[in-house]
């Protein structure tokens, strides 16, 4: 469940300041819900999605971009169920967890805030969304993530053992390590069912990306960024009707 939800907790730094004339732009629409640029560029700066060694600012902003959207669907399903508002308890602990981590990296959590153009308000309101999310895709999907001792012993065999080969490492025995390979299995089958369900929700779902133009180091040449569907430009009107969030729970 970890790795399913990681673009879901808020910020490692990459501090990307974009233009001013395309802060307000449209980055996407998902069921005709715009996802302005400013919301882009502000998970781009407090996501705890980092860009990966070599992976260029288009690539990154373009992964981030799709885990808003994701993040987004996710959001809209959850609240079909009409689910109870997490407790102010909750949302003060994952606001905690956020600013010690920050701290820990070296960050000073309030300068990450400003980086980002967010309010203290506005990073509980996108923990509360968060945490939503988090709670609905536990309670519908953790029931069907069952590890039986085969599906833990499968684990252990074609992922477990050959990350210890690979790492040079010896396997202890299947017994020394059963309860770490049912969580492991459990967490593996949870990933595969939100996955599954996300593909099918994207599907069904009304999603447009539009192309836009993203700084770049000096001395080189603009890109602008192409994604499907390709001839689309990106329309100028100012409608931040939604920010999706780029936070959540660890």
């Amino acid at each position: 469940m970890r790795r399913v939800l990681r673009f879901l907790p808020l910020f490692a730094a990459a501090a990307f300041a974009l233009a001013g004339e395309i802060a307000d732009r449209i980055a996407a629409t998902v069921n005709e819900v715009a996802i302005p640029e400013t919301a882009v560029r502000r998970a781009m700066v407090v996501s705890a999605l980092t860009p990966e060694p070599g992976e260029s600012p288009e690539s990154f902003r373009a992964r981030v971009l799709d885990a808003l959207i994701d993040q987004l669907l996710q959001y809209e399903e959850a609240l079909r169920f009409g689910p109870p508002p997490p407790d102010a308890a909750a949302v003060e602990a994952a606001m905690e967890r956020l600013q010690q981590k920050l701290r820990a990296e070296g960050k000073d959590p309030e300068g990450e805030f400003a980086a980002a153009g967010m309010t203290m308000e506005e990073v509980r309101d996108t923990l509360e969304r968060q945490i939503v999310v988090q709670r609905y895709l536990v309670e519908r999907f953790r029931p069907v993530a069952i590890a039986d001792e085969a599906r833990a012993r499968e684990e252990y065999e074609k992922n477990y053992v050959p990350e210890r080969q690979a790492a040079g490492l010896p396997a202890p025995p299947f017994e020394q390590v059963a309860e770490e390979m049912r969580t492991r299995s459990q967490e593996r089958i949870f990933e595969e069912e939100v996955s599954k369900w996300m593909r099918e929700l994207r599907a069904r779902s009304r999603v447009a990306v539009y192309r836009i133009p993203i700084p770049v180091p000096p001395g080189r040449t603009p890109v602008v960024i192409s994604t499907a569907p390709a001839e689309r430009r990106t329309p100028t009107a100012r409608i931040p009707s939604f920010t999706p969030s780029p936070a959540a729970r660890p």
